[in-house]
């Protein structure tokens, strides 16, 4: 009995082995894809000021985890677009707040980051539906020419640090500007790689 017992749990385990095996296989594979998208995002955002909060923007871009890391122009087109709907958004917060400490001293992050996102949203407020490189390129040029006298802007150089803020509304938009920065010099340095910047003081330093 003991013997038959001991046949069934053999022919158990030699079926459910294939099953078990496919299933280890797979783990395998999806943690490796895990930590290959990860490292994308490490070595897109090593340009940024702050690459863990970059990292954290860039893999919310809706289709960017299925791009190839080689692939600089649709990186690029990602970034543009998600920058234009992001600089939007923080536009009108950011008017908004004004409009509300209107008559009341505004704390100089507030009024630094708000027209640093005026700045990015006269540019990307015409952004087409669809972008190939060249455009891309002239989008990120204007970008450039927009803050080629202050490098890094105000609301990324001065604000980093937001209990310089005085309100978490205000710090709230100084936040907004720095994952719009992100994801533009991540932008900015995929086209780099595609229309090296001409190495002048005109317009052309990388952001």
């Amino acid at each position: 009995m003991a013997s038959s017992s001991s046949s069934n749990h053999s022919f158990l385990l030699l079926l459910l082995f294939p099953l078990l095996l496919v299933l280890l296989l797979s783990t395998t594979v999806v943690a490796a894809d895990s930590t290959a998208t990860a490292e994308k995002y490490q070595k897109w955002c090593q340009v940024a000021s702050d690459s863990p909060s970059c990292v954290k923007v860039i893999e919310s871009i809706p289709g960017i985890q299925e791009v190839d890391y080689n692939n600089a122009g649709k990186v690029a087109d990602l970034c543009l677009h998600f920058a234009a709907n992001k600089t939007k958004e923080a536009k009108g917060a950011a008017d908004t707040l004004l409009a509300a400490e209107k008559g009341k001293p505004a704390s100089g992050c507030l009024k630094a980051c708000a027209t640093n996102i005026k700045s990015m949203a006269e540019v990307l407020v015409n952004l087409p539906a669809g972008q190939d490189d060249m455009n891309a390129y002239q989008t990120y040029k204007e970008v450039r020419a927009k803050f080629k006298n202050e490098k890094p802007p105000a609301c990324e150089k001065d604000c980093w640090n937001k209990t310089s803020s005085s309100s978490s509304s205000a710090a709230d938009i100084v936040d907004k500007f720095h994952d719009i920065w992100n994801v533009a010099k991540v932008g900015n340095m995929q086209i780099n790689y595609i229309f090296p910047w001409p190495d002048s003081d005109d317009d052309d330093n990388i952001l």
